[in-house]
Formats: C-alpha cells, structure tokens, sequence
C-alpha cells in the first residue's frame, strides 16, 4: 500500500462500522454510496466524506451539513484532512 492508503486506513480504522466496507489487501471499497446502509445520519455524512477522499471526488458530501451535525471530534477528522489533504 502507499503512505496515502495507510493514512486513509489509519483514520478510517477509527470508525469500525464504516471501516467494514473497505477491503485493503484488494484496496476496494464494498460501496458507492451510503444511502441504504445500516448507519446513523451521521456516520452516512462521515462516508460520503470517506468514499470522496477514497474517490478523489464529491461523493455528495455536504460539508455544511457536516458542519451543522456531526460532533466536534468527527468535525476534526474532516479539518485534519482539509489541511492536509491526500488521496489514496
């Protein structure tokens, strides 16, 4: 894997509900989008993010409305990436 793809599977390991749809030995993701999948409303804001950075594209992810939901320290994962950013 590159450094990029660890860093991704690093940050996404801190959301195992999330992490369970990527397959890193084959480097594939299980989705395209989260719209029918088990989730909060959250951690569907949180995928679409995911699968975007994953992607290198918008995956329909909102950031005002992540901004306006999601918790402080889910908030901070997103703001860590948007400095420094990296694209697996």
């Amino acid at each position: 894997m590159t450094n990029d793809q660890i860093q991704f599977q690093k940050m996404l390991e801190q959301y195992p509900s999330l992490a369970v749809y990527w397959d890193f030995e084959t480097r594939k993701v299980k989705v395209k989008t989260p719209d029918d999948l088990p989730l909060s409303s959250g951690e569907k804001i949180l995928m679409r993010f995911f699968l975007s950075v994953w992607f290198g594209r918008n995956v329909d992810f909102d950031i005002t409305r992540a901004a306006g939901v999601l918790s402080t320290e889910n908030k901070r994962i997103i703001t860590q990436w948007f400095l420094d950013p990296f694209w697996p």
